[in-house]
């Protein structure tokens, strides 16, 4: 999509792209609450703030790659970053011996 000559075929892809992504989101949530129990509100608040972050500087960033290289190819930084998540994904997988139960104090 980011090397396509024709917008349509661009437009479309993106759309695609998107959809894809929509149903990462709240996976990268629930990891984030699942990974420390004692933690959840913590680690959940820091994969927000990460996520506001990247929304408000990709398109800075984008705009300045622009300066060095033509716009489509500058979208391909989009999936390197998607592809860099999807490698560091296994580090939120919950080790094999400890429980992933959550236990209520009143």
């Amino acid at each position: 999509m980011a090397l396509s000559p024709w917008i349509w075929a661009a437009l479309t892809g993106w759309a695609l792209f998107g959809l894809g992504l929509s149903g990462c989101v709240p996976q990268l949530f629930s990891a984030a609450g699942h990974t420390d129990a004692a933690a959840a509100g913590t680690n959940v608040s820091r994969v927000a703030g990460l996520g506001y972050i990247r929304m408000l500087a990709g398109p800075a960033v984008i705009g300045w790659l622009t300066h060095l290289t033509a716009l489509n190819h500058t979208f391909l930084l989009l999936t390197l970053f998607c592809a860099t998540t999807t490698v560091a994904a296994g580090i939120l997988r919950p080790a094999p011996d400890r429980p992933r139960t959550v236990e209520l104090t009143s």
